[in-house]
């Protein structure tokens, strides 16, 4: 009887123990985010534009690039990397090549223009690749690396590096140019890359073998999903959904409400996209560690209803300069939705199944992205104004609200042993 008591209480130690480093290096994959994103939104369609003159169409059709290898790639590779772990391997001989694939492509983007536009896609599919490829093996390692109950905390390490990043690269942007901040973030790029290959040590496969994960087996948790055959898992993923939405609604037409309703000029209205990153960092790691303390289910709803009551404020007020606290206490609210959604999705999934299941999360995100804009764009002409925005995301946030209260209590949560 001795030995059975002395292993629970080794495991259950190992357990309490927050692997502090762990959350750092796998955050490194919102730091990856940030430094490329950012920068990709704000000087490619330029870029682009600059390349074949005033045609919307068909820059439009060019910038679709990045999602098209979204749709291809990430579920591709997250089968891919659950094999690889399977056999022993793991998921960094994916994440490693298209770290270094991400750097070339950030490197050669802005010299890109010299060769036409043929230059131009050949460097955005060079980037677009390593990008995509990279996502859902790096999501997984979450998973992989972080204990059950530490896992929100690692959320918050991703989101925390991913607005850091975000606000370093917007500010090197506007004051060095787009060369030189694209060449900053391709050796940035690879110094993660580095760290990621010195610093991570994947644990072996609890179950080895070959797993048969493939681009089916996508189609098939996601009909699971919709039917509902795992409790909670069809509100997860509209919550999810929700949740980009309300982001996707900010990021892309904030500028245009601002300008629209405060009558100020385009450059100042960047500061309330400066004050959503800040309100990030600000609350990244704090809901992390109030997911692990209260749940993450908890959480989500504090979240989501805060975020709804502070989007409301922001319909009321007046001015720029009051908006912009505002903004940044809506994003603090964000986070506690952002670093628990993934850990309460994840719980209950199978290891061996960890890559197809993230890519399917990270499709979802895509899709709320996907039907943003347009879904947004006819709210706004029915409307004749942008002046409703933050009301819209309030609706937004309210609605995720009550999906979140169709997840029954414990649902992924943490397994403290």
């Amino acid at each position: 009887m001795a030995a059975p008591e002395y292993t629970l209480t080794a495991d259950r130690s190992r357990v309490d123990r927050v692997p502090y480093a762990a959350c750092a290096l796998v955050g490194l994959g919102g730091l990856f985010a940030g430094v490329t994103g950012p920068l990709v939104s704000a000087f490619l369609p330029p870029l682009v534009q600059r390349v074949l003159g005033d045609h919307p169409t068909t820059i439009g059709f060019v910038m679709a690039i990045d999602n098209v290898m979204l749709l291809l790639l990430v579920p591709l590779a997250g089968a891919a990397s659950d094999q690889l772990r399977a056999r022993g391997r793991g998921r960094l001989p994916i994440v490693l090549p298209a770290l270094v694939l991400a750097a070339a492509g950030m490197a050669l983007l802005p010299e890109s223009a010299r060769a036409g536009i043929a230059g131009v896609i050949g460097a955005m599919v060079v980037l677009f690749v390593g990008v995509n490829v990279q996502r859902s093996p790096f999501q997984s390692l979450v998973a992989d690396l972080v204990p059950s109950r530490h896992r929100s905390l690692a959320g918050g390490s991703v989101t925390f590096q991913m607005c850091v990043g975000a606000i370093v690269f917007l500010m090197l942007g506007q004051m060095l140019g787009m060369q030189a901040a694209y060449r900053i973030a391709a050796l940035t790029v690879l110094v993660i890359a580095a760290a990621v290959a010195f610093g991570l040590r994947e644990p072996p496969a609890s179950h080895p073998g070959v797993v048969e994960s493939t681009v089916p087996s996508l189609v098939g948790a996601a009909r699971s999903a919709v039917r509902g055959d795992i409790p909670g898992l069809r509100a997860i993923f509209l919550a999810s959904l929700l949740l980009q939405l309300t982001f996707q609604t900010f990021t892309t037409w904030y500028a245009l409400h601002g300008t629209e309703r405060f009558g100020v000029r385009p450059e100042d209205v960047t500061t309330g996209f400066i004050a959503w990153a800040v309100g990030g960092v600000i609350g990244a790691l704090p809901a992390g560690i109030i997911g692990a303390r209260i749940g993450r289910r908890p959480t989500m709803l504090t979240g989501f209803a805060l975020m709804g009551v502070v989007l409301v404020a922001l319909d009321r007020v007046t001015t720029l300069a009051q908006a912009t606290p505002l903004v940044a206490l809506a994003s603090a609210a964000w986070t506690l939705p952002m670093a628990n959604a993934y850990p309460l999705f994840i719980e209950p999934a199978p290891p061996r199944s960890r890559g197809i299941l993230a890519a399917l999360f990270l499709l979802c995100i895509a899709l709320g992205g996907a039907i943003g804009d347009p879904l947004n764009g006819s709210l706004f002409g029915l409307y004749g104004s942008y002046r409703p925005m933050f009301l819209v995301m309030a609706v937004y946030s309210a609605l995720a609200f009550g999906v979140v209260l169709l997840i029954p209590r414990g649902t992924g949560e943490a397994d403290t042993a």
